[in-house]
């Protein structure tokens, strides 16, 4: 990406990703804090929104200022764009990876649901590291542009299929993909409202051992 840019030093390369690492940890944390406050929707939809914007830019910087450009402003702008891109992705997709998919997975198959969620993620992973050098030396900027529009399809997925988990229990989040609640632990919403006391959730704590002994 940064040769494409026009950034062909590799100490300047260098110092750039080492730079862009911190920069995105920091982004990652941030998000991580965040995903709680806003919930697990809106963090993904603003991280997909504003990544998506970013990769399109990317693309068109590196086709009006990428190699053997001599407009540093230009350059600089690119630089910019991927740093905005990386962290736009750390921001939501770094903590939400490792947050939602145990959420919407039911406890019969959440550790089966999460070795395939992983097997698949790394595969893509590995798919993209061997495949995207290739086509960047192929079609150059056009690489982005293919990718930021896979992404913006990603958009009204999100908006229409994910459902909003955060500040729910695991059972609250059965009840809302199954349409069952199978569990007498009260609601998070009613307990820090105070509608319900101690004596009912030890009352509902009791009948939950004793249907466990059963």
């Amino acid at each position: 990406m940064l040769d494409n840019a026009g950034i062909t030093n590799t100490t300047t390369q260098l110092q750039i990703n080492v730079i862009l690492n911190a920069f995105c940890l920091v982004c990652s944390l941030v998000g991580t804090y965040f995903i709680d406050r806003l919930g697990r929707k809106p963090t993904a939809m603003i991280s997909i929104t504003s990544l998506t914007i970013f990769l399109f830019m990317v693309g068109a910087l590196t086709k009006s200022y990428g190699t053997n450009s001599t407009n540093t402003s230009g350059i600089y702008a690119t630089v910019a764009m991927i740093f905005l891109f990386q962290g736009s992705y750390s921001f939501g997709w770094t903590p939400l990876l490792y947050v939602y998919p145990p959420e919407v997975l039911n406890y019969s198959i959440r550790a089966n649901g999460m070795g395939v969620m992983q097997l698949a993620l790394n595969g893509t992973a590995l798919m993209a590291v061997f495949a995207f050098p290739f086509a960047l030396v192929a079609i150059g900027w056009k690489t982005y542009l293919i990718n930021a529009a896979w992404d913006a399809l990603e958009v009204p997925f999100v908006w229409w299929y994910w459902v909003e988990t955060a500040g729910k229990t695991l059972e609250e989040i059965d009840e809302l993909l199954d349409g069952v609640k199978h569990s007498t632990a009260p609601d998070v919403e009613k307990v820090i409202r105070g509608e319900v006391g101690r004596d009912e959730l030890s009352l509902e704590k009791a009948d939950e051992e004793q249907d466990l002994k059963e």
